[in-house]
């Protein structure tokens, strides 16, 4: 059992993610919220505040491939990965 444990990465916390690639490429999130289509504290408040409490897959792909990152490095949840996988 221990060797099954030793093999489980875990996930980063999105919140904690999204904020460190911003601030290591100068970004505001308040730009990036708009660019989602949201409003300009969004992403400030999901940081901050952990409101909303997950973002959907879609705003975790498309900030994925603005930051030119796999998803999982968001910490995009094992759960909506399965569930894409199944639906294509």
């Amino acid at each position: 059992m221990a060797m099954g444990m030793a093999m489980v990465r875990a996930q980063p916390d999105p919140r904690v993610a999204l904020a460190a690639l911003a601030r290591g490429r100068g970004e505001a999130l308040a730009p990036l919220s708009r660019m989602l289509g949201r409003p300009s504290w969004y992403l400030g408040d999901f940081v901050r505040r952990g409101t909303p409490t997950a973002l959907s897959i879609q705003e975790h792909r498309r900030l994925a491939d603005y930051f030119g990152v796999d998803d999982r490095a968001l910490g995009i949840r094992d759960l909506w990965v399965c569930d894409a996988t199944v639906a294509a």
